[in-house]
C-alpha cells in the first residue's frame, strides 16, 4: 500500500508504468460516455487527490463503481501512468477498485465537494477532517505541537499530565462518575452483605 502523500511527492520517471496499491476515500466520481469512470481519491496522507481511471473492462464496474459515491472507502491496484488531463501529473489505470465501504444514505452525505461554512462542519466534527480546511488546520497543529514537545524534551523537561483543578463546571464536567471492575450480577459481599470495597480494584 503507498500513501499519496509518498507517491505524489516522490514520483519518478522510473516509477512510471509500475503496479501500485492506494487506499483512501472517494471524493468524486465522473462517468465517461467512453466507458469509463475518473475516481478522486484521497487518503488523508496529504490534502492533494489522485485521479484513478476504471474502465468498463473491470468485473465490477456496473454493479459498484458506478454507484460509488462521496465517502466510499476503496482500495484500488493499477499501473501509474502520466495524466493525459489537466491538473495533475499521474494518475492510476485501474485494473481493480473493491470496495471497502459504502455510505449508506448518498444523497444525504454531508460533505461534499465544495466549500462548506465553519457553522455547518461543527456539526460534523466526525467527517470534517477530510475537508480540506480542517486537514491543513490539523497539519499546522500537529507540526506546532511536535515542535513544542521537541523543543521542551530537548531540554530535560518532562511531560506530566496533572489533575485539572477549576472551578467551571460546564456541561456537567463536574458531576461524579463511579468506575469499577466488579461483575455486578455478582458483587463480593461482606458478612454484613453489603458492597466489599475492600475487593474493588479501582478502591
Amino acid at each position: 500500500m503507498v500513501r499519496l502523500a509518498h507517491l505524489l511527492d516522490t514520483v519518478t520517471d522510473d516509477q512510471l508504468n509500475t503496479a501500485v496499491k492506494v487506499a483512501g476515500w472517494i471524493r468524486s466520481r465522473r462517468d465517461s460516455k467512453a466507458g469509463f469512470s475518473f475516481l478522486e481519491l484521497n487518503d488523508g496522507s496529504c490534502i492533494r487527490s489522485i485521479q484513478c481511471v476504471a474502465g468498463q473492462d473491470l468485473e465490477n464496474y456496473e454493479t459498484e463503481i458506478k454507484r460509488l459515491s462521496a465517502g466510499c472507502a476503496v482500495q484500488v491496484h493499477g499501473k501509474l501512468v502520466q495524466s493525459e488531463g489537466k491538473g495533475q501529473s499521474v494518475e492510476i489505470q485501474a485494473t481493480s477498485v473493491q470496495v471497502v465501504g459504502w455510505v449508506d444514505d448518498p444523497e444525504n452525505y454531508p460533505i461534499a465537494k465544495k466549500r462548506h461554512s465553519f457553522e455547518f462542519l461543527r456539526t460534523q466534527a466526525h467527517l470534517r477532517a477530510r475537508t480540506n480546511t480542517f486537514g491543513a488546520v490539523n497539519r499546522v497543529r500537529s507540526r506546532l505541537a511536535q515542535s513544542v514537545h521537541r523543543f521542551f524534551d530537548e531540554r530535560g523537561f518532562f511531560l506530566v499530565h496533572t489533575p485539572i483543578i477549576s472551578t467551571s463546571d460546564c456541561e456537567g464536567a463536574g458531576e461524579l462518575l463511579r468506575v469499577s471492575h466488579f461483575d455486578l450480577a455478582n458483587v463480593p459481599k461482606t458478612d454484613e452483605n453489603t458492597v466489599d470495597w475492600n475487593e474493588e480494584f479501582f478502591g
